[in-house]
């Protein structure tokens, strides 16, 4: 078969993009996401199907290069530095819980198909890292909220400076050398100290530069000007040992500081997308049918683990962060893919020896497996949300909105100079007790002087009975460090809880209980899941699912219990609720109450044309639709109801809302929503 081979840089350009043409041209007549058409491009052009065209490879990846850039530089446009602060701590939150539990599963999933310890802790830290470029072009195709578009990009962000920790450990722990605490302290101080250093200078010259370019009113001279920033940085955060993705990135977000973004975006765009389209027919032409023929087991059980772990850990991570299930389900279902950062943690393995060269092929065709997806989830995530989101009970409910505007009020309550030590201590308790265990537990494991041996002759035990008393007193070592971590976590959540409330009400009460308990159990889930991660390649594969199991169950426990006490308290406290009500004039514009126990509740009035009358709250399902949840209706003759969902709402029911601010914002346009017949009354 004589087959059409490009030898220059213009032919590679041409063939790629004439053959993603026809591709996406099919794909959009037959209503399916352009990303998976680029993919099946990359196939036809690339070197491993019978198919008579064929582009330089080695081209196509340094013009993808190109793409990733600019994709990151666009993503940056639309997330200011103030921005990215602000997100930070709940995506940091996210990202420390779901990191560390997808590098445990990906451990797991390497040692049960067999490879070495080596080679599984190089699988999790592949499936620990999604792919920005990937989740930024699927969403040019399908439009989401804003607030789940800064949630998952602040994960995204904070996923990647994750990965230059990752990155540093596995190539020490690739050259034979230990990961030392003092390793990981250098690491992640000269990445701080990067970032701070890069945004702080670049704050100072970037914006200026490109308010004075942008007032020159010359287009050309605009696009040429900001892409050079953006080209300058990504060199510069390459050559301090950082991806160029990083630098682009960060660049994009400087130049959205000057106020300009409407008159740059537009022509950034064209450039964006040629270069993107390159990058996803590069990824296509890495997909070796042979070998993923040849290791289609693997394949299925890490693109499994991906996608089902992904979802598992960012939901739950979001959930606990007060995100809400609704979003906290469409960030899961989003982040579901692998993408660049995991090819270079594969290549660094490759390249140091420490894995064998299937791994590689693996990361790429879970890639390419996952990016196939990946538009199909994010449409998907919609309906699933709301199907999930509708069928949980009235009790969950009600907890989630309340929970999620308790950790609104703490966010937004900052951080006193005076209750500074009511957060220090705590954690750096919780923090260095989590550096004991884990110390304890590794040398237990790794039995360095040989101990379980000693016992058995000086006892006259069985090597095994030997070993499972040396077990038992290791554990016992870690009781002290346990309880320590414990009730650092205790006080901790007990400073943080004070917060959501103006006046703390007393320390039985249902609502302080809930709060702290849920705070409690996320500080622990925070800082042990990342510790069983680090410690899970020292124990056997069936000790870590065992930690995992039990927890789960008693975060059923805990969550069940509070939902159950909080919709008691509501019971107990329709008094204050009558009271808050009756504060409220009937013109109310809804300006919310605090109730002692139960915190910040919102009244909205139903008007006389609201598409709510007539209808019972399970018909509106405000929760699914908006995150907030009625607590009370406020009726004639200062009656109060506690609702239980099939309360038929009527004119001049005041309804108390609980939830996040955006959320009662949401849930308030939709009562205020006019009844189509009065609608169509009022036209003329």
């Amino acid at each position: 078969m004589h087959v059409l081979t490009s030898h220059t840089f213009l032919e590679d350009l041409a063939m790629v993009l004439c053959v993603a043409a026809v591709t996406t041209i099919i794909f959009q007549k037959i209503r399916q996401p352009v990303v998976v058409g680029y993919l099946i491009a990359g196939l036809i052009v690339g070197p491993n199907v019978p198919i008579p065209l064929l582009a330089d490879p080695e081209r196509i990846h340094t013009l993808s290069e190109l793409g990733v850039i600019l994709l990151m530089f666009a993503l940056g446009l639309e997330f200011s530095v103030r921005k990215l602060i602000r997100l930070g701590p709940t995506s940091g939150f996210i990202t420390a819980l779901q990191v560390g539990f997808m590098i445990w599963l990906g451990y797991v999933c390497g040692r049960a198909l067999g490879w070495t310890p080596l080679e599984s802790i190089f699988t999790g830290a592949i499936l620990s890292i999604s792919s920005t470029t990937i989740v930024a072009k699927a969403y040019q195709e399908t439009p989401v909220s804003d607030r789940l578009r800064e949630l998952v990009f602040g994960v995204l962000l904070a996923e990647d400076l994750t990965a230059v920790v990752e990155l540093a450990i596995l190539t020490t722990l690739a050259s034979g050398a230990s990961v030392s605490a003092s390793l990981m302290t250098v690491t992640i101080a000269r990445l701080i100290l990067f970032l701070v250093a890069f945004v702080g200078i670049g704050f100072l010259f970037v914006p200026p530069v490109v308010r004075f370019v942008v007032r020159m009113d010359r287009p050309e001279t605009t696009l040429v000007a900001v892409i050079g920033i953006c080209f300058a940085f990504a060199l510069l955060a390459e050559h301090a040992g950082y991806s160029v993705a990083l630098g682009a990135f960060l660049s994009g977000s400087l130049v959205a500081e000057s106020g300009k973004v409407e008159q740059i975006e537009h022509l950034v765009a064209p450039l964006r997308d040629i270069f993107g389209a390159v990058f996803f027919v590069s990824v296509g032409m890495m997909i070796d049918p042979a070998l993923i023929q040849q290791h289609w087991q693997a394949l299925i059980v890490l693109s499994a683990a991906v996608v089902g772990g992904k979802i598992v850990g960012v939901t739950f991570a979001s959930m606990l962060s007060g995100v809400g299930t609704r979003t906290s389900i469409e960030a899961g279902m989003s982040l579901s893919q692998i993408g660049e950062f995991s090819f270079i943690i594969a290549g660094a393995g490759l390249k140091s020896g420490a894995t064998r060269d299937f791994l590689y092929t693996l990361a790429v065709a879970v890639s390419a497996v996952t990016t196939f997806l990946t538009p199909y989830m994010i449409r998907g995530s919609i309906p699933v949300a709301e199907f999930v989101a509708a069928r949980l009970p009235r009790p969950l409910k009600v907890l989630e909105a309340l929970y999620d505007s308790w950790l609104e009020r703490i966010r937004n309550a900052g951080q006193p100079a005076k209750e500074a030590n009511s957060i220090a201590w705590p954690t750096a308790t919780i923090v260095s007790s989590a550096v004991l265990i884990g110390a304890i537990l590794i040398v237990n494991e790794r039995d360095p002087l040989d101990v379980t041996t000693t016992v058995a002759s000086m006892e006259q035990l069985a090597y095994f009975s030997a070993g499972l008393f040396v077990d038992a007193f290791a554990l016992l070592l870690c009781a002290a460090p346990a309880a320590a971590m414990y009730f650092g976590a205790r006080r901790l959540a007990t400073a943080l809880a004070s917060r959501a409330f103006a006046e703390l009400p007393p320390r039985g009460a249902p609502a302080v209980s809930a709060l702290i308990e849920l705070l409690q159990i996320t500080i622990l889930l925070v800082a042990a899941v990342p510790l069983l991660a680090i410690v899970q390649p020292f124990m056997a594969p069936v000790e870590g699912i065992g930690i995992i199991v039990i927890t789960i169950v008693l975060m059923i426990v805990i969550v069940t219990r509070s939902a159950r006490q909080m919709q008691g308290q509501l019971r107990d406290a329709t008094h204050l609720i009558a009271t808050a009500l009756r504060g409220a004039p009937a013109d109310a514009q809804g300006d919310s109450y605090e109730v002692p126990g139960i915190g910040m509740i919102t009244p909205v009035p139903l008007r006389a044309d609201s598409d709510g009358i007539g209808k019972s709250l399970s018909e509106l399902d405000l929760h699914t639709n908006s995150g907030a949840v009625v607590v009370a209706i406020g009726r004639a003759d200062s009656e109060v109801v506690v609702p239980t969902g099939d309360e038929i709402l009527r004119e001049g029911d005041i309804l108390e809302l609980a939830g996040s601010s955006d959320a009662v914002a949401a849930a308030r346009r939709m009562l205020e929503t006019p009844h189509p017949a009065a609608q169509q009354q009022a036209s003329p």
